[in-house]
């Protein structure tokens, strides 16, 4: 193996070209001439000894080798964008790209957005509510917001709350009745989050109220949560929830807990990112500001 690499340039080019199976496009996207990509590509394959391309009139195409070194030529050239990033900051120093849940974007985070717009008027913020997992390589996303179990493969994760399941319900529902009347309220339509987690919990609090679990029929179903306590409040049955994202239903009267149910949710929530990112600026400010938020709000 040569103890030294071949001239950056040329790795370059090669990495463009092998993307974009075309020397003239990665010359028009370099602004060069396509004869200056061929020198440089032949430059490559003299040092390696090697061809990494098929070259013929109607296209240019990799050869076995070709293939086999571009992902690694690529992931170079990302370990070192990262690695300038983590000492120069990215290089969207005055944007904020966020993506978060969408019921935490609805319910927590947009209503208090402009507390951290006037604390720092230099950036601007853009928030993609989203429920998927986010593609840090190819998205264009500083940080990301999810509700999960943790161990997000390949990123860096804080914790910044852990939660409760509770049962909550309309008022108007109740009728009057007591919030502790199992048998009533497991008589109301059920509006149901199908994920395993939220069920094993509901299998739970069936066992501890003596009621058969089949009994429950759902008249709406949805793992998003946004949708689950949307229903809640309009009255149409009552549900099993995260806490922290009705704080403010419970504190108006606008929900009711009941049954005096509480159990320990599998989900928190989490900051979420390359390990660099968190030592971006921008990151930091909007993690300063918002973890001490919702410390308060639960």
């Amino acid at each position: 193996m040569k103890s030294y690499l071949p001239p950056l340039k040329s790795l370059q080019y090669f990495m463009l070209a092998g993307k974009l199976s075309s020397f003239k496009r990665a010359a028009s996207e370099l602004n060069i001439s396509q004869a200056a990509v061929s020198q440089q590509i032949k430059q490559l394959e003299s040092y390696l000894g090697l061809s990494l391309f098929e070259r013929n009139n109607r296209e240019t195409k990799l050869t076995v080798h070709g293939a086999r070194l571009l992902p690694y030529i690529e992931e170079g050239f990302l370990q070192w964008q990262r690695g300038l990033a983590s000492i120069t900051d990215d290089n969207q120093t005055k944007v904020l790209r966020i993506s978060a849940i969408h019921s935490f974007t609805s319910i927590f985070l947009l209503p208090r957005l402009p507390q951290f717009q006037k604390a720092h008027p230099e950036l601007m913020v853009q928030i993609a509510p989203s429920n998927d997992l986010v593609d840090f390589k190819n998205d264009e996303i500083d940080l990301a917001i999810r509700m999960g179990s943790g161990n997000y493969q390949g990123l860096h994760e804080k914790k910044i709350m852990s939660d409760h399941l509770i049962f909550v319900v309309s008022p108007d529902l109740l009728e009057g009745r007591s919030n502790a009347d199992a048998k009533y309220i497991f008589s109301l339509p059920w509006i149901e989050d199908p994920s395993k987690g939220t069920h094993d919990v509901l299998d739970e609090a069936c066992s501890q109220f003596h009621i058969n679990k089949q009994s429950l029929t759902p008249t709406i179903r949805s793992n998003n949560s946004m949708m689950l306590i949307e229903n809640a409040l309009a009255g149409r049955g009552f549900t099993l929830v995260n806490k922290g994202l009705v704080t403010q239903y419970l504190a108006s009267g606008e929900l009711v807990q009941v049954l005096g149910f509480e159990a320990v949710s599998p989900w928190s929530l989490y900051l979420v990112a390359p390990k660099q990112n968190f030592e971006w600026k921008k990151v930091k400010a909007f993690e300063q500001w918002l973890v001490p938020l919702i410390k308060a709000h639960t």
